[in-house]
């Protein structure tokens, strides 16, 4: 629904994913980038990567930035 406050949102997408069409993630970002009125709702694209199986670097990379996002929407603080 437009003018909803969604939530700050993070989608995550493989763009060689052969189970989950990467379009789906696409669609649900732009709706709510349209509809919503509160936080950011980002879309963090890998190339290259399929549905599961990723570098370690690559695992790293992902975890860093969903835990940077959840840092930066509660407020978290470094020591």
């Amino acid at each position: 629904r437009h003018g909803t406050p969604y939530p700050a949102t993070l989608f995550t997408v493989s763009a060689a994913d052969t189970r989950v069409d990467p379009m789906h993630a696409r669609k649900m970002c732009a709706a709510l980038q349209w509809a919503t009125s509160g936080g950011p709702v980002l879309l963090r694209h890998e190339s290259d990567v399929g549905h599961g199986a990723r570098s370690v670097s690559r695992s790293v990379a992902l975890a860093a930035d969903a835990l940077a996002f959840l840092a930066d929407r509660t407020g978290l603080q470094p020591p």
